[in-house]
């Protein structure tokens, strides 16, 4: 259990950190001449857009997991770290085949008006949702429902909050910053957190 509330707060941070997930909000507010209260709003929507779909995914997994139960082990054990280090290993590779970064604030401002930026914003965050946490979300499911529903607020409060912080600090000039390499990294410090993670679990569960 604790290495699934370990993971769970590791990926979360991480999901809410990386510049894709924040970044967007700093420059569609800045370009729009939004005030900061409609800037936290629309991140704070599409934020809770992008987690409860995330949430609604997870969930399933949970079942899955719950039908499992009685292999509780082998999940924890092998199908974990494995499911870990294979989507890890996929964004190393992502990182490396320098694959664009999709900057959805370009694309987003031709659509005009607060409303219909906020719709698309929220539209676009709920079909993409974080798929790295539902191998903790299966392993939850197997140990029972109190753990699926840790993994949930878990997930929801950290990444929403760490996004609202980091566009409340981009509000603010952390912009001026250059971000370049982080963004340029995302990807590779996405995987190798996932490999660190897969490569955690299976030490833990030896």
């Amino acid at each position: 259990m604790n290495q699934i509330i370990l993971g769970s707060i590791a990926l979360s941070l991480i999901h809410a950190l990386i510049p894709s997930h924040w970044l967007p909000f700093v420059t569609i507010g800045r370009s729009m001449r939004w005030n900061r209260r409609q800037v936290l709003n629309t991140t704070f929507l599409a934020g809770a857009a992008h987690t409860l779909s995330t949430t609604v995914f997870g969930l399933m997994v949970s079942f899955a997991g719950f039908q499992l139960s009685e292999n509780q082990s082998i999940i924890a054990s092998k199908i974990v770290p494995l499911f870990l280090l294979l989507l890890g290993t996929w964004f190393v590779m992502q990182h490396y085949r320098h694959q664009a970064h999709s900057h959805i604030d370009e694309k987003l401002l031709k659509y005009g008006s607060h409303r219909r930026i906020l719709l698309s914003l929220m539209l676009m965050m709920f079909l993409s949702p974080c798929f790295e946490i539902n191998a903790y979300f299966l392993n939850a499911g197997a140990i029972g429902w109190y753990a699926v529903l840790t993994i949930v607020v878990i997930y929801n409060v950290l990444t929403l909050s760490g996004m609202m912080l980091m566009v409340s600090l981009g509000s603010k000039g952390i912009k001026s910053i250059n971000i370049h390499w982080l963004e340029h990294y995302e990807q590779l410090i996405t995987g190798l957190t996932l490999i660190g993670l897969a490569i955690l679990n299976f030490i833990v569960e030896i």
